[in-house]
């Protein structure tokens, strides 16, 4: 527990640094330090995993870790929901210029990492490789942050040619591009081939950076240098070109492999590229993009790479594991299905966002006739789409879903708009927005915080929103909407 809970915390800082730096910059001198800290307890929490079984000093300190770790996240997503009532940046700095609270827990924090530092770094107190524990033993401190599994369907043709590229050698910086329409699921496939056995093994350094329409290059090359530095203040104040250079130092020398998922135009890759070593032919970067001139532009000595729709395999597969959790499916909804996946023209996205309706007319009822006749209908639906170009179609199917929300979900997703494209959204924001706007119906005997997680809960459930991180209570801490999703709710 506590090396999850260091992780995401770690996590937060470093996107509060990266992403919102001028709204913290009268906290920045204490959130690095803060930042500091928890990399010396993940290095400490990492290397000790199996030697604390056998030394109750080490457990009392994981615990210490953990009871901190806990307090510092209260206190800084306390700053930042405060901070999200007002869209100014001096109500950002005001929000974190709360020196009791804020020097408070890093004073907390200093002491704990002292102690560490007592014992990590004094190797004749304790020597964690002379432990010798058996490989037997549970490593219940070790548990990772829970997250919604995502169902990946198919494509294994497609990840096996790509990672075929991925892995051949060239003559300089390697670029391979995946090209096709919004929901045919190229993120899915990257993200498939990011965590491939053989890529994670060729690459010692991966990263993975969400480009956008609405990025800025500067926020990109500080993501990279992030996965090979701390980044100081002097980084901040950088010019584009300056931290392209940068970038390119640590990259010249080093195999990697860089996702750039979501490139919207060739002038946006231009922007980016100055920050490559072409020289390096132990480099490679994968782009996703929804148009073929980027692919073509990025390099003019591999055709870009179309991707496929699904099969009517892969289709009924995919529906499967979304409406029952595995591949199986009543006989008497059989066809039904199979109609349904049909209509979808091999689109995962519809299928995913119809998965989200038919499981909920599925649990709805325990009668199979009823639960046979709601099927009908939604096919019915669905047919009347057949003619639209697939685009249209998945808007077509986005609206169908939205029709079927209860009233008061209706709102909630279509707030969601108003968040930036890929943007990662922080639960507790999230949520005092919904209360403010008047979104959540009041129950007694039960706070509107809760309410608002549970329609959270059921907008994911229905597969309109995704789950970025949880909680380790198992809370959602964050989450997205894919693009055409938020184009929806934008219209």
């Amino acid at each position: 527990m506590a090396d999850a809970a260091v992780e995401f915390l770690l996590d937060n800082l470093q996107q509060l640094l990266i992403y919102h730096a001028h709204l913290i910059r009268d906290a920045r001198h204490q959130v690095e330090k803060m930042e500091n800290d928890l990399r010396l307890f993940k290095a400490f929490l990492r290397d000790s995993t199996k030697k604390r079984r056998k030394d109750e000093s080490l457990r009392e300190l994981v615990r210490q870790i953990r009871d901190v770790v806990y307090e510092a996240e209260d206190i800084i997503d306390t700053f930042v929901t405060q901070a999200a009532d007002s869209e100014s940046t001096s109500y950002f700095s005001q929000a974190f210029n709360r020196p009791a609270e804020l020097d408070g827990i890093v004073k907390h924090m200093e002491k704990v990492s002292a102690m560490v530092k007592e014992i990590y770094g004094d190797k004749t107190r304790i020597d964690f490789a002379s432990l010798n524990i058996g490989d037997g033993w549970p490593d219940e401190e070790s548990e990772l942050p829970m997250t919604k599994k995502e169902n990946v369907v198919g494509f294994e043709d497609e990840a096996e040619n790509l990672i075929g590229y991925l892995t051949e050698e060239t003559q300089q910086l390697d670029v391979i591009s995946i090209i096709g329409m919004p929901g045919l699921g190229k993120t899915t496939l990257a993200g498939k081939i990011f965590s491939d056995p053989v890529i994670e093994y060729e690459f010692p350094n991966r990263i993975w950076v969400c480009v956008s329409q609405e990025f800025t290059a500067k926020d990109i090359f500080l993501a990279i240098l992030r996965e090979f530095t701390r980044l100081d203040e002097d980084m901040y104040h950088k010019s584009d070109q300056e931290l392209a250079r940068l970038v390119a130092s640590y990259l010249e020398s080093v195999k990697f492999l860089i996702v750039m998922d979501d490139v919207w135009t060739a002038w946006d890759w231009e922007k980016l590229e100055i920050a490559l070593p072409k020289s390096n032919k132990m480099g490679k970067v994968l782009i996703t993009s929804r148009h073929v001139e980027v692919g073509l532009y990025a390099n003019k000595n591999r055709v870009p790479h179309r991707l496929r729709f699904m099969t009517q395999e892969e289709s009924w597969l995919l529906l499967q594991l979304e409406v029952f959790g595995k591949p199986r499916c009543p006989p008497e909804l059989e066809v039904l299905g199979k109609l349904i996946v049909n209509q979808c023209g091999g689109l995962p996205l519809p299928i995913v966002v119809i998965g989200g309706i038919l499981v909920k007319k599925f649990s709805a009822s325990h009668d199979m006739a009823a639960r046979r006749n709601a099927w009908t209908k939604v096919s019915n639906s669905v047919s009347t789409y057949l003619n639209e170009d697939p685009q249209r179609r998945m808007e077509k199917i986005i609206a169908l879903s939205y029709d079927k929300l209860p009233y008061h979900l209706k709102a909630c997703f279509l707030y969601l708009g108003i968040f930036p494209e890929d943007f990662e959204i922080p639960v507790s924001e999230l949520i005092l927005m919904w209360i403010a706007e008047g979104f959540i119906e009041r129950k007694s005997g039960v706070t509107l915080e809760e309410i608002a997680e549970n329609y959270l809960e059921d907008l994911v459930n229905r597969n309109l929103v995704s789950v970025n991180k949880r909680r380790l209570d198992g809370r959602i801490k964050t989450c997205h909407i894919h693009d055409m999703m938020r184009d929806f709710c934008k219209k």
